[in-house]
């Protein structure tokens, strides 16, 4: 599996676009799943997940919604938010109250204020312990995220990375094996020194 980071945003990347199909129904609608039932295993409102890209830009890859969406592409807009703080810090963030919260003052304006009040964000990380991104968890309405809650939204992003670590190690895999299968049919297809 690629090790350097600027390598995992472009294999990243590549997955999302859904170059070679080779995550099965892709990583796009697998994200997209993880997103939709972590709203519900936290009970929150919405939910989204942002990956890093080759600039170290956090990336809106999935969300529930357009609260959620609205989320995640407010803070890619800003380049400022509890996503990236989460991603930079490798630590959870929350926020009560995201519309008064004075850490990031532009971001009341990006979003709607009707449904996206409380927030918390997770690091994603691989198993090597490289950040790749957040998953964002908004509520519509304030309130203070308890000790069970910010565990098991931790727990939860530990499961998206390792799906995420899977689909890029499957990618890997295949990238590998086109080379070999290509390297074998360059070494078959030349004429050997006792044919001539």
């Amino acid at each position: 599996m690629p090790i350097d980071r600027r390598s995992v945003s472009q294999e990243l990347r590549l997955l999302l676009l859904g170059v070679d199909g080779l995550a099965g129904e892709g990583l796009p609608a697998a994200l997209q799943r993880a997103v939709d039932a972590a709203a519900t295993v936290v009970r929150a409102h919405g939910a989204g997940v942002m990956l890093a890209d080759q600039h170290e830009v956090l990336r809106c890859a999935a969300a529930t919604g357009r609260s959620g969406r609205g989320l995640a592409t407010a803070q890619e807009r800003l380049g400022a938010g509890p996503a990236l703080d989460s991603f930079a810090q490798e630590m959870p963030v929350s926020s009560r109250d995201v519309t008064a919260d004075g850490r990031w003052p532009d971001l009341r304006h990006l979003i709607d204020r009707a449904k996206v009040r409380a927030v918390l964000c997770a690091p994603l990380s691989l198993p090597e312990g490289e950040p790749i991104g957040a998953l964002n968890l908004h509520s519509s309405r304030v309130k203070d995220w308890e000790v069970a809650e910010i565990a098991a939204t931790m727990a939860y992003a530990g499961v998206v990375a390792s799906l995420i670590s899977i689909a890029l190690e499957a990618r890997l895999r295949g990238v590998l094996l086109d080379k070999l299968l290509d390297a074998i049919r360059v070494s078959t297809a030349r004429p050997g020194p006792e044919d001539g």
